[in-house]
């Protein structure tokens, strides 16, 4: 058993010294030597380079080596190099494709076709870094023979034996969707200052292409095509919520802006190209907006991917789909409705540059330009009743009403979206009034059932405990800075229930039994008046000595001893009953208080 146990630990040290292996990182220096290529447009091969093969001889020193090429590089994960004798190609052409640290990081790759025909995979975990950029080796032979490695290594991490090998002309760099990957190339052989000189083969472009790189040639594209420019918009709200917590809106729009550039206008047949063309932002002048009262000041636009639209008579058409936060802080002072709480919010748009002066027109919703551009886009419906109202403010009417001190500085106009916003409290109604109701119900029918007894005093006193563990957690739903109304009505049926706690517990005290027996008190109770209103039941009595007693037979052959028992058991009887008696009063009392004062707070509540 120690043998094996030994044994097993040094399995363990040999496979944990297997994984911490030395990577070669390029320093600023050495990738300074490098060309460097970055990939942002996704798993497509754009960029196209030719091998050079006049310096290929010199770098390789090998006759047996047909190719060989050392190369750095920065990802997270998924860098991929293709290998190719032919310049773009196809799906069907044999190419030499690497996949290193794919599927998040674990596995490098051999395809001999274009994404896909896989032909050796290994495991290599954490192989790319974001951090630093890595240097990797591909090596191939006359043979065929294909080696891929990490630099500095004499083993390969993949090898692979091609029976038909490719006379490698071209390479490409390529990587994942949302990945950036730096790739750093013609890097120099460790130990050697030769390195290659690979070109970029220039694209042969289509007629569209050229038109568009002859107008961007000489385009400014951050200034404005005229000193005044007329831009529409059209914005569609797609779903809106609200935090009551930190008084914040969150909208998600659907805003189409449209504006002309004659500048850019074209006749299709002359230069044999489409009516419609697309740009990308930042290739030609585009509006820029951001929120006046949002909780950053980045434009909302900024991180949009989507392409501008361009007919032949220069109008430009942009869509993209945005969220944007704004304060709403418009809560009323004193009690607040929630759950039946209404907002009225306001987002404010105005142009990014300062010195630009845009005029800016409303599309009409139930516009062709909305229902094309803007038709896609659903509307989410939620917990809110929304209804929105858009309108232009001109900037001489906005320092009127909103003066400040650079408010000169800004001439252009301001796209108001008022939003009016009223939950639907359906489901809170279920959760926060049927307990409640519950509750004020039982107690409201406890005032009706036997007085004076422990049953009753353990109800109000579970009663008590379940609404305070109630108001303990009610905090994580029912925003702190204001002050709900129906916290008020719980507190209110909180206090209600001990009151009442303690009007129970006080009725069962001698204190209690001295007050019944009291004459005021017993007349009090006894007269008709207010045995008919809190339904007592009648007792015909007559007055004796100042008391009340009633009337009833004597049994003529008691006893004296037999007689002075029964005289106090009556005696008992009566006292009991009277304490009795006024138990019913005050409960009577407390059922009618309490439910006019319940139904008073709730419809003030509603």
């Amino acid at each position: 058993m120690i043998r094996i146990f030994i044994y097993f630990i040094i399995g363990l040290n040999f496979c944990t010294n297997a994984q911490n292996v030395t990577n070669y990182v390029f320093t600023r220096k050495m990738a300074q030597a490098c060309k460097e290529h970055i990939c942002q447009d996704g798993y497509s091969y754009n960029t196209f380079y030719s091998v050079d093969d006049e310096n290929m001889k010199e770098i390789t020193k090998n006759t047996e080596m047909a190719f060989e090429m050392h190369l750095g590089i920065q990802a997270v994960n998924n860098g991929h190099i293709l290998l190719s004798p032919v310049p773009r190609p196809g799906d069907s052409d044999p190419v030499y494709e690497f996949v290193v640290g794919g599927g998040g990081n674990k596995f490098t790759e051999l395809r001999r076709n274009l994404k896909r025909n896989a032909k050796k995979s290994v495991l290599t975990p954490k192989i790319l870094s974001s951090f630093e950029a890595r240097g990797f080796y591909i090596k191939i032979q006359q043979d065929g023979l294909i080696e891929f490695g990490r630099e500095g290594e004499s083993l390969p991490l993949l090898s692979y034996m091609d029976v038909s090998p490719l006379q490698i002309k071209y390479f490409s760099f390529a990587a994942w969707t949302g990945v950036e990957v730096k790739f750093l190339y013609d890097c120099p052989v460790p130990g050697a200052n030769t390195t290659s000189d690979s070109q970029e083969i220039e694209r042969r472009l289509s007629p569209t292409e050229e038109f568009k790189r002859s107008r961007l040639q000489y385009l400014l594209p951050w200034i404005p095509p005229k000193p005044q420019m007329d831009v529409t918009l059209g914005i569609k709200v797609t779903n809106v919520k609200y935090d009551p917590f930190q008084s914040k809106l969150i909208t998600s729009l659907s805003v189409v802006v449209s504006w002309t550039d004659e500048g850019m206008s074209w006749f299709p047949g002359k230069y044999n190209i489409s009516s419609v063309l697309k740009f990308h932002q930042g290739q030609i002048w585009s509006p820029r907006f951001y929120i006046f009262n949002s909780d950053n000041m980045d434009p909302f636009d900024a991180r949009n991917t989507a392409l501008i639209s361009m007919t032949h008579d220069g109008e430009a058409t942009f869509h993209f789909q945005s969220t944007v936060y704004t304060w709403c802080t418009d809560s009323s002072p004193g009690l607040s409705k929630w759950p039946h709480d209404e907002y009225e919010c306001s987002i404010v748009i105005q142009a990014w540059e300062a010195h630009e002066k845009i005029s800016i027109g409303v599309i009409e919703p139930n516009s062709t330009k909305m229902q094309v551009f803007a038709g896609v886009d659903d509307v989410t419906e939620n917990e809110w009743e929304v209804s929105t109202k858009q309108f232009i403010v001109k900037p001489n009417l906005w320092n009127h009403f909103y003066s400040t001190d650079d408010n000169e500085t800004h001439q252009s106009d301001r796209y108001i979206i008022d939003v009016t916003l009223k939950r639907h409290a359906t489901a809170y109604n279920v959760v926060f009034y049927t307990p409640l109701l519950v509750l004020v119900l039982f107690v409201l029918m406890s005032f009706w059932s036997e007085p004076l007894v422990m049953d009753r005093i353990w109800f109000l006193a579970g009663c008590s405990v379940v609404i305070s563990m109630g108001l303990c957690y009610i905090d994580y739903l029912i925003p702190s800075h204001t002050l709900p109304s129906i916290l008020v009505l719980y507190t209110n049926v909180l206090f209600g229930v001990l009151l009442a706690l303690l009007i129970q517990a006080f009725l069962m005290t001698t204190a209690a039994e001295n007050i019944s027996k009291m004459a005021t008190v017993q007349r009090v109770i006894r007269s008709n008046v207010v045995r008919i209103i809190f339904c007592l039941p009648y007792v015909a009595s007559s007055a004796s000595n100042g008391g009340y007693f009633s009337q009833e037979d004597e049994d003529p052959q008691a006893t004296p001893i037999s007689r002075e028992i029964e005289e106090m058991e009556s005696e008992n009887e009566g006292k009991m009953k009277e304490k009795m008696e006024l138990a019913e009063v005050i409960d009577r009392i407390l059922f009618m208080t309490y439910t006019i004062t319940f139904a008073a707070m709730l419809g003030a509540h509603f």
